[in-house]
């Protein structure tokens, strides 16, 4: 088998959006998930579900309106294409990108059609972010892009994570998954 970079990178999103593996895709770890579910706040603080789906969506519909204007691009030729611009310093780009609350408010309750519309949302971008991946080949990276592919799979594996623990903190994940 011959892989590319971007089926990599393609496989590692269906992964963490709804191809089960050996960790929990988000479709799978908001299943069942409801409006008094995702605004339950942890003991201590800490973001709520809603918050967090919030979060991912933002930087996810971020990365695909960077991908739908990605001109062609030359390949990279050294590791900062691996491994990104880690232990640069933010560009002022980024830091702009950074300042903007992209978590929101902890989420009402009662809200239920409101929480819908939040997870349509997330599969709306999810499904753009395939649509758009699916679009980009090998000769079109450069090394910002593959650094922000990189660093975007594993913050989506991250708040996963986080969805995961807060559930079960909150007595909502399902037992048969335990």
């Amino acid at each position: 088998m011959n892989l590319e970079l971007m089926d990599i990178f393609r496989m590692e999103y269906d992964f963490s959006w709804d191809t089960q593996t050996w960790f929990l895709p988000l479709e799978s770890a908001l299943e069942g998930v409801n409006s008094t579910d995702a605004s339950w706040q942890p003991p201590g603080g800490g973001n709520t579900i809603w918050q967090i789906v919030n979060h991912l969506n933002y930087y996810n519909a971020l990365l695909v309106r960077q991908l739908n204007d990605t001109q062609l691009r030359k390949k990279a030729s050294n590791n900062k294409a691996t491994f990104g611009d880690i232990g640069e310093p933010v560009s002022e780009k980024w830091k702009a990108v950074l300042a903007v609350n992209t978590f929101g408010d902890i989420g009402e309750s009662a809200d239920s059609e409101k929480w819908k519309e939040v997870l349509a949302e997330t599969r709306i971008i999810c499904e753009n972010l395939r649509k758009s991946l699916a679009q980009v080949n090998d000769s079109k990276l450069d090394e910002e892009l593959v650094g922000g592919l990189a660093r975007q799979i594993l913050h989506n594996v991250y708040h996963i994570g986080q969805i995961v623990l807060i559930r079960k903190q909150q007595g909502s994940w399902p037992k048969e998954r335990e």
